[in-house]
Protein backbone atom coordinates (compact mmCIF):
# COMPACT_ATOMS: atom_id res chain seq x y z
CA UNK A 1 0.00 0.00 0.00
CA UNK A 2 3.31 2.46 0.98
CA UNK A 3 4.42 1.69 -1.97
CA UNK A 4 1.10 2.88 -4.09
CA UNK A 5 0.80 5.56 -2.10
CA UNK A 6 4.35 7.05 -3.13
CA UNK A 7 3.37 6.20 -6.63
CA UNK A 8 0.16 8.39 -7.17
CA UNK A 9 2.98 11.05 -5.21
CA UNK A 10 5.33 10.86 -7.97
CA UNK A 11 2.45 10.95 -10.57
CA UNK A 12 1.20 14.55 -8.92
CA UNK A 13 4.88 15.53 -8.81
CA UNK A 14 5.08 14.78 -12.48
CA UNK A 15 2.03 15.82 -14.13
CA UNK A 16 2.89 19.57 -11.49
CA UNK A 17 6.28 19.92 -13.31
CA UNK A 18 5.20 19.39 -16.90
CA UNK A 19 2.79 22.47 -16.28
CA UNK A 20 5.47 24.74 -14.84
CA UNK A 21 8.10 23.60 -17.50
CA UNK A 22 5.41 24.94 -20.53
CA UNK A 23 5.25 28.03 -18.22
CA UNK A 24 8.93 28.18 -17.88
CA UNK A 25 9.05 28.05 -21.88
CA UNK A 26 6.75 30.48 -22.57
CA UNK A 27 8.10 32.87 -19.88
CA UNK A 28 11.56 32.42 -21.38
CA UNK A 29 10.42 33.32 -24.83
CA UNK A 30 8.57 36.59 -23.52
CA UNK A 31 5.38 35.56 -24.73
CA UNK A 32 1.92 34.41 -24.13
CA UNK A 33 0.64 30.62 -24.10
CA UNK A 34 -0.55 29.44 -27.12
CA UNK A 35 -4.13 28.21 -27.46
CA UNK A 36 -2.35 24.27 -27.38
CA UNK A 37 -0.13 25.01 -24.59
CA UNK A 38 -2.81 26.32 -22.96
CA UNK A 39 -5.08 23.60 -23.11
CA UNK A 40 -2.37 21.03 -22.52
CA UNK A 41 -1.42 23.15 -18.71
CA UNK A 42 -5.08 22.69 -18.07
CA UNK A 43 -5.04 19.11 -18.63
CA UNK A 44 -2.28 18.87 -17.01
CA UNK A 45 -3.56 20.86 -13.88
CA UNK A 46 -6.86 18.57 -13.81
CA UNK A 47 -4.84 15.35 -13.79
CA UNK A 48 -2.69 16.96 -11.27
CA UNK A 49 -5.42 17.70 -8.60
CA UNK A 50 -7.36 14.09 -9.16
CA UNK A 51 -4.02 12.63 -8.59
CA UNK A 52 -3.90 14.74 -5.39
CA UNK A 53 -7.51 13.73 -4.27
CA UNK A 54 -6.35 9.98 -4.80
CA UNK A 55 -2.92 10.46 -2.57
CA UNK A 56 -4.75 12.19 0.30
CA UNK A 57 -7.71 9.27 0.59
CA UNK A 58 -5.11 6.66 0.19
CA UNK A 59 -2.54 8.67 2.39
CA UNK A 60 -5.57 8.61 5.37
CA UNK A 61 -6.55 5.00 4.58
CA UNK A 62 -3.00 4.22 5.44
CA UNK A 63 -2.97 6.02 8.95
CA UNK A 64 -5.78 4.44 10.13
CA UNK A 65 -4.36 0.97 9.25
CA UNK A 66 -1.64 1.93 11.28
CA UNK A 67 -3.15 2.97 13.84
CA UNK A 68 -5.60 0.02 14.43
CA UNK A 69 -2.49 -2.34 14.47
CA UNK A 70 -0.94 -0.05 17.17
CA UNK A 71 -3.75 0.20 19.28
CA UNK A 72 -4.37 -4.34 18.53
CA UNK A 73 -0.10 -4.47 19.67
CA UNK A 74 -0.83 -2.43 22.65
CA UNK A 75 -3.43 -4.75 23.36
CA UNK A 76 -2.01 -7.89 22.46
CA UNK A 77 1.34 -6.66 24.86
CA UNK A 78 -0.64 -5.13 27.86
CA UNK A 79 0.82 -1.83 27.57
CA UNK A 80 2.24 -0.04 24.57
CA UNK A 81 5.72 0.56 24.53
CA UNK A 82 5.07 4.29 24.16
CA UNK A 83 1.90 4.69 25.68
CA UNK A 84 2.95 5.88 29.36
CA UNK A 85 5.80 7.91 28.95
CA UNK A 86 6.96 10.67 31.24
CA UNK A 87 5.72 13.89 28.64
CA UNK A 88 8.93 15.59 28.92
CA UNK A 89 11.20 12.24 28.23
CA UNK A 90 8.67 11.57 25.21
CA UNK A 91 9.12 15.49 24.17
CA UNK A 92 12.79 14.97 23.77
CA UNK A 93 12.50 12.27 22.19
CA UNK A 94 11.78 9.18 23.95
CA UNK A 95 13.83 6.50 25.42
CA UNK A 96 13.01 2.20 24.97
CA UNK A 97 16.63 1.30 26.11
CA UNK A 98 15.08 -0.89 29.15
CA UNK A 99 13.72 -3.35 26.83
CA UNK A 100 16.86 -3.15 24.60
CA UNK A 101 18.71 -4.05 27.63
CA UNK A 102 16.79 -7.01 29.17
CA UNK A 103 17.10 -8.21 25.22
CA UNK A 104 20.57 -8.38 25.16
CA UNK A 105 21.26 -9.91 29.19
CA UNK A 106 18.38 -12.63 28.82
CA UNK A 107 18.28 -16.01 27.20
CA UNK A 108 15.34 -17.51 25.27
CA UNK A 109 14.58 -19.29 28.41
CA UNK A 110 15.14 -16.95 31.03
CA UNK A 111 17.68 -14.79 32.53
CA UNK A 112 21.18 -15.55 32.11
CA UNK A 113 24.09 -15.36 34.54
CA UNK A 114 26.89 -14.21 32.41
CA UNK A 115 26.85 -10.60 31.34
CA UNK A 116 29.04 -8.58 29.39
CA UNK A 117 29.09 -4.64 29.78
CA UNK A 118 27.25 -2.79 27.38
CA UNK A 119 26.17 -0.26 25.70
CA UNK A 120 22.98 1.23 24.46
CA UNK A 121 22.40 4.46 22.35
CA UNK A 122 19.48 6.17 22.70
CA UNK A 123 18.32 8.22 19.49
CA UNK A 124 16.98 12.02 19.50
CA UNK A 125 15.29 13.59 16.89
CA UNK A 126 18.27 16.10 15.88
CA UNK A 127 16.02 18.46 13.52
CA UNK A 128 12.81 18.77 15.56
CA UNK A 129 9.94 20.44 13.60
CA UNK A 130 8.54 23.88 14.48
CA UNK A 131 6.59 24.67 17.10
CA UNK A 132 3.08 24.47 15.68
CA UNK A 133 0.11 26.19 17.92
CA UNK A 134 -1.83 22.81 19.29
CA UNK A 135 1.87 21.16 20.52
CA UNK A 136 2.64 21.66 24.00
CA UNK A 137 6.33 22.46 24.40
CA UNK A 138 7.76 20.55 27.20
CA UNK A 139 11.65 21.31 26.66
CA UNK A 140 13.80 23.78 26.20
CA UNK A 141 15.56 21.75 23.21
CA UNK A 142 12.12 21.37 21.59
CA UNK A 143 12.09 24.83 20.73
CA UNK A 144 15.99 25.26 18.93
CA UNK A 145 17.83 23.19 16.22
CA UNK A 146 19.72 20.30 17.50
CA UNK A 147 22.59 20.07 14.94
CA UNK A 148 24.97 16.49 15.06
CA UNK A 149 28.36 17.05 15.98
CA UNK A 150 31.23 14.83 14.81
CA UNK A 151 34.35 16.09 16.73
CA UNK A 152 33.78 17.55 20.16
CA UNK A 153 34.36 20.69 18.94
CA UNK A 154 32.75 23.61 17.20
CA UNK A 155 32.85 27.09 16.48
CA UNK A 156 31.08 29.93 14.97
CA UNK A 157 30.69 33.58 14.61
CA UNK A 158 28.11 35.46 16.80
CA UNK A 159 26.63 38.96 15.89
CA UNK A 160 28.09 41.79 17.89
CA UNK A 161 26.70 44.16 16.91
CA UNK A 162 23.84 45.11 14.55
CA UNK A 163 23.62 48.80 13.69
CA UNK A 164 21.47 49.52 9.86
CA UNK A 165 22.48 52.60 8.59
CA UNK A 166 20.70 52.61 5.53
CA UNK A 167 19.38 55.35 3.67
CA UNK A 168 18.12 57.31 0.62
CA UNK A 169 21.29 58.53 -1.11
CA UNK A 170 21.44 61.09 -3.93
CA UNK A 171 23.59 60.30 -7.01
CA UNK A 172 26.96 60.64 -7.09
CA UNK A 173 26.64 61.03 -2.88
CA UNK A 174 28.56 58.80 -0.25
CA UNK A 175 26.64 55.51 0.66
CA UNK A 176 26.48 54.77 4.57
CA UNK A 177 28.21 52.22 6.22
CA UNK A 178 26.12 49.83 8.68
CA UNK A 179 27.77 47.77 10.91
CA UNK A 180 27.00 44.05 11.57
CA UNK A 181 30.13 42.78 13.94
CA UNK A 182 30.55 39.32 13.79
CA UNK A 183 32.90 37.63 16.70
CA UNK A 184 34.20 34.45 16.58
CA UNK A 185 33.36 31.71 19.30
CA UNK A 186 35.14 28.78 19.68
CA UNK A 187 34.04 26.18 21.99
CA UNK A 188 33.76 22.01 23.08
CA UNK A 189 30.80 19.73 24.00
CA UNK A 190 30.52 19.30 27.64
CA UNK A 191 29.37 15.83 28.97
CA UNK A 192 26.20 15.87 31.66
CA UNK A 193 26.16 11.92 33.10
CA UNK A 194 24.71 10.43 36.47
CA UNK A 195 24.75 6.57 37.34
CA UNK A 196 22.07 4.48 38.79
CA UNK A 197 22.01 2.58 42.14
CA UNK A 198 22.96 -1.27 41.54
CA UNK A 199 19.50 -2.96 40.18
CA UNK A 200 19.01 -6.78 40.79
CA UNK A 201 19.17 -8.54 37.53
CA UNK A 202 16.22 -10.63 38.11
CA UNK A 203 14.31 -7.54 38.71
CA UNK A 204 14.82 -5.86 35.87
CA UNK A 205 14.00 -9.19 33.90
CA UNK A 206 10.72 -9.85 36.21
CA UNK A 207 9.45 -6.59 36.59
CA UNK A 208 8.40 -4.77 33.19
CA UNK A 209 7.79 -1.44 35.13
CA UNK A 210 10.74 -1.67 36.65
CA UNK A 211 12.45 -0.71 33.16
CA UNK A 212 10.31 1.70 31.84
CA UNK A 213 11.05 3.76 35.68
CA UNK A 214 14.62 3.55 34.57
CA UNK A 215 14.27 4.42 31.39
CA UNK A 216 12.13 7.69 32.48
CA UNK A 217 14.38 8.89 35.52
CA UNK A 218 17.86 8.54 33.99
CA UNK A 219 16.83 10.42 30.80
CA UNK A 220 14.88 12.99 32.52
CA UNK A 221 17.80 13.35 34.98
CA UNK A 222 20.29 14.31 32.04
CA UNK A 223 17.54 16.75 30.52
CA UNK A 224 16.88 18.61 33.45
CA UNK A 225 20.67 19.01 33.97
CA UNK A 226 20.90 19.83 30.45
CA UNK A 227 17.97 22.58 30.57
CA UNK A 228 19.84 23.69 33.22
CA UNK A 229 22.74 24.65 31.77
CA UNK A 230 21.34 26.16 28.49
CA UNK A 231 19.49 28.42 30.75
CA UNK A 232 22.38 28.92 34.12
CA UNK A 233 25.31 27.60 33.03
CA UNK A 234 28.18 30.14 33.79
CA UNK A 235 31.28 29.11 31.29
CA UNK A 236 33.30 28.09 34.20
CA UNK A 237 35.25 24.97 34.02
CA UNK A 238 33.28 22.08 32.24
CA UNK A 239 29.76 24.78 32.08
CA UNK A 240 28.21 26.27 29.05
CA UNK A 241 27.51 29.82 28.56
CA UNK A 242 24.00 29.94 29.23
CA UNK A 243 21.21 32.38 27.95
CA UNK A 244 21.58 33.86 31.74
CA UNK A 245 25.02 34.93 31.20
CA UNK A 246 25.63 35.49 28.05
CA UNK A 247 26.96 38.75 27.15
CA UNK A 248 24.66 41.40 24.54
CA UNK A 249 21.56 40.39 25.94
CA UNK A 250 18.56 42.83 26.49
CA UNK A 251 16.82 43.23 29.97
CA UNK A 252 13.39 44.31 30.58
CA UNK A 253 12.86 45.91 34.23
CA UNK A 254 9.36 45.36 35.98
CA UNK A 255 6.62 47.88 34.29
CA UNK A 256 2.78 48.08 36.03
CA UNK A 257 2.09 44.76 35.86
CA UNK A 258 3.13 41.52 34.74
CA UNK A 259 1.35 41.53 31.45
CA UNK A 260 2.73 44.85 30.90
CA UNK A 261 6.11 44.14 31.54
CA UNK A 262 6.40 40.44 29.74
CA UNK A 263 4.56 42.53 26.54
CA UNK A 264 7.00 45.33 26.49
CA UNK A 265 9.68 41.98 26.59
CA UNK A 266 8.00 41.51 23.30
CA UNK A 267 8.02 44.61 21.71
CA UNK A 268 12.16 44.46 22.09
CA UNK A 269 12.27 41.48 20.29
CA UNK A 270 9.49 42.40 17.51
CA UNK A 271 11.92 45.76 16.64
CA UNK A 272 14.77 42.95 15.62
CA UNK A 273 12.29 41.10 13.94
CA UNK A 274 12.74 37.97 16.69
CA UNK A 275 9.76 36.81 17.69
CA UNK A 276 9.24 33.73 14.82
CA UNK A 277 10.85 31.04 17.01
CA UNK A 278 10.38 33.25 20.30
CA UNK A 279 9.21 31.80 23.67
CA UNK A 280 9.11 32.65 26.84
CA UNK A 281 10.82 30.62 29.72
CA UNK A 282 9.96 30.83 33.57
CA UNK A 283 9.29 28.83 36.76
CA UNK A 284 6.16 26.97 37.09
CA UNK A 285 5.55 29.44 40.30
CA UNK A 286 6.24 32.41 37.96
CA UNK A 287 3.24 30.95 35.21
CA UNK A 288 1.36 30.20 38.10
CA UNK A 289 1.08 33.82 39.00
CA UNK A 290 0.14 34.94 35.46
CA UNK A 291 -3.00 31.80 35.09
CA UNK A 292 -4.27 33.17 38.23
CA UNK A 293 -4.40 37.01 36.72
CA UNK A 294 -7.76 38.54 37.25
CA UNK A 295 -9.46 41.60 36.25
CA UNK A 296 -11.30 44.34 39.05
CA UNK A 297 -14.70 42.06 38.75
CA UNK A 298 -12.13 38.98 39.74
CA UNK A 299 -12.57 37.49 36.41
CA UNK A 300 -9.58 35.26 35.26
CA UNK A 301 -7.65 36.57 32.36
CA UNK A 302 -6.82 32.48 31.76
CA UNK A 303 -10.27 31.28 31.94
CA UNK A 304 -9.52 30.03 35.20
CA UNK A 305 -10.63 26.73 36.72
CA UNK A 306 -13.33 25.38 34.86
CA UNK A 307 -10.92 25.52 31.89
CA UNK A 308 -9.74 22.44 31.47
CA UNK A 309 -6.04 21.68 31.95
CA UNK A 310 -4.33 21.99 28.04
CA UNK A 311 -0.57 22.13 28.27
CA UNK A 312 -0.95 22.97 24.17
CA UNK A 313 -2.66 26.22 25.30
CA UNK A 314 0.21 27.80 27.33
CA UNK A 315 0.60 31.28 25.49
CA UNK A 316 1.30 34.46 26.63
CA UNK A 317 1.02 37.33 24.14
CA UNK A 318 0.85 34.52 21.15
CA UNK A 319 4.31 32.91 22.30
CA UNK A 320 4.75 29.31 23.75
CA UNK A 321 5.60 29.42 27.44
CA UNK A 322 7.87 26.42 29.22
CA UNK A 323 8.32 26.25 32.35
CA UNK A 324 11.07 25.00 34.30
CA UNK A 325 12.81 24.65 37.70
CA UNK A 326 16.27 25.52 36.31
CA UNK A 327 14.48 29.30 36.02
CA UNK A 328 14.80 31.72 39.13
CA UNK A 329 11.40 32.98 40.42
CA UNK A 330 10.99 36.45 39.79
CA UNK A 331 13.07 36.60 36.39
CA UNK A 332 11.80 34.95 33.08
CA UNK A 333 13.68 35.38 29.58
CA UNK A 334 12.10 35.53 26.17
CA UNK A 335 14.08 34.73 23.41
CA UNK A 336 14.31 33.43 19.77
CA UNK A 337 15.15 29.97 20.29
CA UNK A 338 15.81 30.18 16.44
CA UNK A 339 18.86 32.08 17.14
CA UNK A 340 20.28 29.05 19.31
CA UNK A 341 21.68 25.75 18.45
CA UNK A 342 22.42 22.56 20.28
CA UNK A 343 25.31 21.12 19.74
CA UNK A 344 25.07 17.16 19.98
CA UNK A 345 27.86 14.86 19.91
CA UNK A 346 26.20 12.00 21.93
CA UNK A 347 22.56 11.80 22.85
CA UNK A 348 21.63 9.14 25.55
CA UNK A 349 24.46 7.05 25.38
CA UNK A 350 23.47 4.37 28.24
CA UNK A 351 25.95 1.59 29.67
CA UNK A 352 26.05 -0.93 32.40
CA UNK A 353 28.66 -2.47 34.08
CA UNK A 354 28.71 -5.25 36.98
CA UNK A 355 32.34 -5.24 37.73
CA UNK A 356 32.40 -2.67 40.39
CA UNK A 357 33.39 -3.04 43.48
CA UNK A 358 31.48 -1.72 46.84
CA UNK A 359 33.86 -2.52 49.87
CA UNK A 360 30.58 -2.30 51.71
CA UNK A 361 28.02 -3.89 50.01
CA UNK A 362 27.45 -6.49 52.51
CA UNK A 363 28.11 -4.45 55.84
CA UNK A 364 30.63 -2.06 56.99
CA UNK A 365 33.67 -2.92 56.28
CA UNK A 366 32.64 -6.50 54.29
CA UNK A 367 32.84 -5.97 50.68
CA UNK A 368 31.25 -7.77 47.20
CA UNK A 369 31.30 -6.71 43.29
CA UNK A 370 28.27 -6.43 41.74
CA UNK A 371 29.27 -9.33 39.87
CA UNK A 372 28.96 -10.97 43.48
CA UNK A 373 25.70 -10.18 43.94
CA UNK A 374 24.35 -10.39 40.53
CA UNK A 375 23.68 -6.92 40.40
CA UNK A 376 23.86 -4.20 37.11
CA UNK A 377 24.79 -0.66 37.46
CA UNK A 378 23.85 1.54 34.64
CA UNK A 379 25.24 5.41 33.67
CA UNK A 380 23.83 7.32 31.22
CA UNK A 381 25.60 10.39 29.57
CA UNK A 382 25.00 12.95 26.74
CA UNK A 383 27.72 15.49 25.52
CA UNK A 384 26.48 18.33 24.20
CA UNK A 385 27.44 22.30 23.44
CA UNK A 386 25.42 25.56 23.14
CA UNK A 387 25.79 27.92 20.24
CA UNK A 388 24.51 31.41 20.50
CA UNK A 389 24.35 33.06 17.43
CA UNK A 390 22.65 36.18 18.73
CA UNK A 391 22.89 37.64 21.89
CA UNK A 392 19.94 40.17 20.97
CA UNK A 393 17.81 37.71 20.52
CA UNK A 394 16.86 37.24 24.47
CA UNK A 395 15.88 39.67 26.65
CA UNK A 396 15.87 38.81 30.68
CA UNK A 397 12.56 39.79 32.12
CA UNK A 398 12.38 41.32 35.83
CA UNK A 399 8.64 40.02 36.77
CA UNK A 400 9.03 41.31 40.74
CA UNK A 401 7.32 44.88 41.29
Amino acid sequence: MQKNIEGLREQMVAKLKAAEAIAAKADDEGRDFTDEEMAEVKELMAAAKQLKGEYEKANAAETMRTALKEIGDGIAGGRSAKSDVHPRVKASGGTDWGETVVKQVSGPHGYKGILANGTVAVSVPLDPEPIRSDVPVLTLRQLMPNVQNSTGRFAYLRQTTRTNNAAVVAQGAKKPTSVYTLTRVDDRVRTIAHLSEPIAKQDLDDVGMLRQFIDQEMRLGLDLALEDEILNGDGTGEHMTGIANVSGSQAQAFSTDVLTTTRKAVTKLERYGYMAGAAFVMTPEDWEAIELLADNENRFYYGGPQSSVDPAARRLWGAPVVVTDAATTGTAYLADWRQMRLQVRQDGVLDWSENVYDPDALGAGSGASDWERNMLRFRFEGRFGLEILRPSSIVEIDLTA
